[in-house]
């Protein structure tokens, strides 16, 4: 190990000698245009050690090592790239804010952006992902009610996925697909794609025709609050929640897809909430825990299922022709309150890692 003295702050930090020699930036290290290594670990000898350490500056390290390689590094970037400094990060960002029924109102201003602007300006289009990663939930009005204009709008954003469903998707009450939102009863809240692998991380959905009928209204709830509620409360559900791997499944002729992990899904390093994954319509046999622990699960279930069904949680709004509504689904659970006449829905997934890509190219997270 090496100890280092911050020459502004003092602060003394011990880092390994591999890993400081492993992230040498110079342009023998790392290539300039790809950021990638021109190396491998196996290049290092295990044994490099740091030769003569010296401070060129406040904010330069110069260290010569055992291999012979001399390297500048930026002293500021070494101590934030601790652990404890990346926790600290993440735990004191206010970039998200959980919100129940009462609390987003006071924020719609926020989300509601328009087709003209977004197509015009870079900048409304930043704005836009930044709604969408703070509060889980954006709207795109002025959108012409075809399917065609829809993809248009999501594109000006983000690409799409492609999925069973297909890319864009147009539905109604016909049963396409062997789900119960191709029907016209009341779905309730709940998160998509519980059964795939690879999960869809937005979702938007656009009404482009309702004739002949009533009902169909939607409603929306943040996920966030609802785990941050259940935690304080009821931290036993909360902890086995995070923890108990629960199997979701998709059956079709021609399809058969499942995947199994826990209905809270949280980051390993702070803990923070990644995904949740709530669909009763989705579950299959429960065959991942033992049986002395079904009580304490179905437990817990219920305690996180009397949250998401607190209608004081909920926002709820009708979908017309011309919004489109795009949502975080590791985040938001939707529904929709049974409806009647001809009512037909378009709309498109993306994939998490574009939404997360296009946040951080915008500099909204790092």
């Amino acid at each position: 190990m090496i100890e280092l003295r911050h020459p502004e702050t003092g602060k003394i930090l011990e880092v390994d000698e591999l890993w400081l020699r492993y992230h040498c930036r110079c342009v023998d290290c790392v290539d300039a245009d790809t950021k990638q290594r021109r190396y491998n670990l196996f290049d290092l000898p295990a044994t490099v050690k740091a030769s003569k350490l010296s401070y060129k500056s406040d904010q330069q390290l110069l260290v010569e090592w055992s291999d012979g390689h001399k390297a500048n590094y930026d002293i500021d970037n070494i101590y934030n790239s601790q652990l404890d400094a990346l926790i600290s990060r993440r735990t004191s960002s206010t970039i998200h804010t959980p919100w129940n029924g009462n609390t987003i109102l006071k924020h719609e201003q926020n989300l509601r952006f328009s087709l003209s602007a977004l197509i015009n300006n870079d900048d409304v289009v930043k704005s836009l992902v930044t709604s969408l990663v703070r509060y889980g939930i954006v709207f795109i009005d002025g959108v012409p009610p075809t399917p065609t204009m829809t993809e248009i709008a999501i594109r000006r954003v983000f690409p799409i996925m492609k999925t069973i469903f297909g890319e864009l998707w147009t539905f109604g009450d016909r049963k396409d697909h062997a789900d119960t939102a191709y029907t016209k009863i009341h779905l309730g809240p709940h998160t998509d794609n519980t059964f795939f692998c690879d999960g869809a991380g937005l979702q938007a959905l656009h009404c482009i025709e309702h004739v002949n009928g009533e009902g169909g209204y939607n409603f929306f709830l943040d996920g966030l609050h609802a785990v941050q509620k259940l935690k304080r409360e009821n931290p036993k559900a909360y902890e086995l929640l995070c923890r108990a791997p629960i199997p979701a499944e998709f059956i079709e002729p021609g399809q058969h897809h499942r995947h199994t992990a826990p209905i809270i899904q949280t980051d390993p390093i702070t803990g923070e909430l990644v995904r949740l994954r709530i669909n009763v319509y989705d579950r299959t046999t429960l065959n991942t825990l033992p049986q002395s622990e079904m009580a304490e699960f179905y437990a817990s279930m219920r305690a996180l299922l009397k949250i998401v069904n607190d209608g004081a949680n909920q926002w709820k709004f009708k979908l017309n022709p011309g919004t489109i509504v795009m949502f975080d689904n590791w985040r938001m659970l939707h529904g929709r309150y049974a409806y009647t006449g001809q009512r037909t829905m378009t709309g498109a997934y993306m994939q998490r890692t574009d939404f997360l890509s296009k946040a951080r190219v915008l500099g909204i997270i790092e």
